[in-house]
């Protein structure tokens, strides 16, 4: 017996004093509204109702168990819609500042087919990580070394000339004499770390490499802001480290860092197995938002899925 629904029947029947009504008012047959009378009966081991010519009245023993009835079924609703509200709560998720509005909007739109709201906090690395650790956000997708990534995306170098078709660090290194060829252009120029860079495992390689290349300490910057990275390439010729996707969004050429080769890594973080639940069939879409060109969509991996303190 439902008694959540026998409940519900017997009070819709105690308040219009008919099983008929009462039956018509909760959606089912009067056979069985009777029938769940008469399991509450039998469960209680007490009439509830007497039956008359002119309806249904309430036993003594139904007036002291009304109150109960009504109690559990007003529970029951307000249970109902606390579900239903949990369900319209949106997933917060961090995602990396440089995710184009288009592909957070794909990203959205695809989560809504499948009944999840998601809402976004773009931010650097360091503020997403602190923003899952601290739970002001329900997952976050964090920067890992690329060999631990779920979701990688090679990185290039943007510049203002279209002339580049690859790039080594060796190539800024400053010469005595002009040396002929693209090398020249870029001899003695920075190299400029965009914020979502500022990550050991992509900053750090690229000082080690850049010291071994002979480069000196000041030609591999990272700047206040992405703007003035920026304002660095565009007034000075220098260098930026960025994706691809990020290279034609700011109207760059873009070639390939060969020297050494260097990636972006993410995963994908939640403060709960639920939301690792909600969030993991939308592995394309996220690669997409990232950039990536590889990872679940190009490998078939699932993406890895860690606790606000690393561990998975």
């Amino acid at each position: 017996m439902d008694l959540i629904e026998a409940c519900r029947t017997f009070t819709a029947v105690s308040e219009l004093g008919s099983m008929t009504l009462g039956a018509a008012a909760n959606g089912i047959p009067q056979p069985v509204a009777s029938r769940r009378i008469a399991g509450l009966e039998e469960q209680f081991g007490a009439r509830l109702l007497d039956r008359t010519g002119r309806g249904v009245s309430l036993t003594p023993f139904g007036r002291d168990m009304l109150a109960s009835a009504t109690h559990l079924v007003e529970l029951a609703d307000e249970m109902m819609l606390d579900a239903d509200r949990a369900k319209l709560r949106p997933v917060s998720l961090a995602v990396p500042a440089s995710c184009a509005t288009r592909d957070l909007a794909v990203l959205a739109a695809s989560a809504n087919s499948r009944g999840l709201r998601i809402d976004f906090h773009p931010g650097p690395p360091g503020r997403r990580d602190e923003d899952l650790t601290a739970r002001r956000v329900r997952a976050a997708l964090r920067s890992v070394p690329a060999p631990e990534g779920a979701w990688t995306v090679p990185l290039g170098c943007a510049h203002r000339s279209g002339t580049l078709n690859q790039v080594r660090i060796a190539d800024l290194r400053r010469a005595r004499t002009r040396v002929p060829g693209d090398g020249a252009r870029l001899a003695g120029q920075r190299l400029r770390l965009l914020s979502e860079d500022n990550v050991a495992h992509v900053r750090d390689r690229l000082r080690r490499s850049a010291e071994e290349s002979g480069l000196l300490p000041y030609q591999v910057v990272t700047d206040s802001s992405d703007p003035a990275a920026v304002a660095g390439v565009l007034a000075e010729g220098d260098l930026l480290v960025c994706s691809a996707d990020e290279a034609a969004a700011l109207e760059l050429s873009w070639a390939p860092l060969l020297d050494p080769v260097i990636a972006r890594g993410y995963v994908l973080a939640a403060t709960s197995a639920e939301d690792v639940s909600l969030l993991g069939d939308l592995d394309e879409e996220i690669a997409d938002c990232l950039g990536a060109t590889s990872g679940p969509r190009a490998s078939g991996a699932t993406a890895r899925v860690e606790s606000p303190t690393g561990a998975t």
